[in-house]
């Protein structure tokens, strides 16, 4: 597998520190105070994982691409994809601009003539969620791709997705490795691709395994914490309880902590738990929550390198996999913390 590109969010994660505080350090933004020690701290930690600080020489006129998405929030994981597109636009003399379009068809309409009218040389359509769509709706311009969803009747337009299912695979089979044979999961929303996905991955590590799939330890906590948490409650009512849970999702994770200290267990002594994304929120808890890493700031690399490059894909759909994040709330023994 090729080696992760070490971000931002890495190295705030392994510091203790907001990744806005890393940037405002890296990229020497003057007019923010920061401690000289907390500077130094980020400094030492990003040569020790390796971050490729910038040296780009940019010219007076740059490229422009722009990126259209359906709608964001400041709580949406796909925020890291946007990020990591602006970096890496620039990276490569062009500049990205985003329209959002919040869901508002008129506003997307609006958008496109905006785009046409203004010499870009590329547009990345992206979805916030993982999902299929009818690329008849998307922009017409000569470059195009999809970042986060996909048309399963068009192969003419460049797409890439994270690795769902098989980063639902790595994660149950990480829990079977640990010896845990009674597994449950709890899905976020049934309709969603990224829960289904997970899903089926969850399913071939257990068959795979010679493990049988026990519809009751089958969940769904349709992305919130508090849904999580009532479907934790019903699983550890079960007769025979599971011995790990995967939550597709960190902050579901939450949910599923709190369900099962309220029930006076502990995590990992009497329940594994393993989650899904790898956000900030994931070291922060206690115990520290071992995750499958949603690698958007991979993908969003990747699609600006899809537009700018005159080569085309040798397949037309990408899968991007997620590292997998060892921590405290998994492993039946604690090995130094895998950052």
């Amino acid at each position: 597998m090729r080696k992760k590109k070490v971000t931002m969010l890495d190295i705030a994660t392994a510091v203790g520190v907001s990744q806005p505080t890393v940037s405002v350090i890296l990229n020497g933004a003057g007019n923010i105070k920061v401690s000289e020690e907390t500077k130094q701290r980020v400094f030492q930690k990003a040569e020790e994982l390796g971050y490729q600080f910038k040296t780009v020489r940019h010219g007076y006129k740059h490229k422009r691409i722009a990126l259209i998405v359906n709608s964001l929030n400041m709580h949406d994981p796909f925020i890291n994809a946007i990020s990591a597109a602006k970096d890496r636009a620039w990276e490569r003399d062009a500049v990205l601009t985003v329209f959002d379009y919040e869901d508002n068809e008129d506003l997307k309409l609006a958008i496109y003539d905006e785009v046409r009218a203004g010499q870009y040389s590329g547009v990345i359509y992206a979805s916030n969620t993982p999902r299929e769509i009818d690329s008849v709706d998307v922009i017409k311009v000569d470059r195009r791709v999809l970042l986060n969803c996909f048309d399963p009747e068009n192969d003419q337009i460049p797409a890439l997705l994270p690795a769902d299912s098989l980063g639902g695979y790595r994660a149950c089979e990480h829990l079977i490795e640990q010896g845990h044979h009674r597994i449950a999961i709890i899905c976020g929303e049934a309709w969603s691709l990224s829960s289904i996905d997970r899903e089926k991955g969850f399913r071939q590590a257990l068959a795979n395994n010679g493990l049988p799939v026990y519809e009751d330890y089958i969940g769904y906590g349709n992305w919130s914490v508090k849904q999580a948490f009532l479907a934790t409650e019903i699983l550890l009512d079960l007769e025979k309880p599971p011995q790990a849970i995967f939550s597709a999702s960190d902050l579901m994770a939450l949910g599923v902590y709190q369900a099962i200290h309220k029930r006076g267990l502990r995590v990992p002594e009497d329940i594994a738990v393993i989650g899904f994304d790898n956000q900030l929120l994931a070291s922060e808890m206690t115990p520290s929550l071992s995750s499958i890493e949603l690698p958007y700031d991979e993908m969003a690399r990747l699609a600006v390198d899809r537009l700018l490059d005159s080569r085309l894909p040798e397949f037309p759909i990408t899968k991007v996999e997620g590292e997998f994040f060892l921590r405290e709330s998994s492993r039946t023994s604690l090995p130094e913390e895998n950052n």
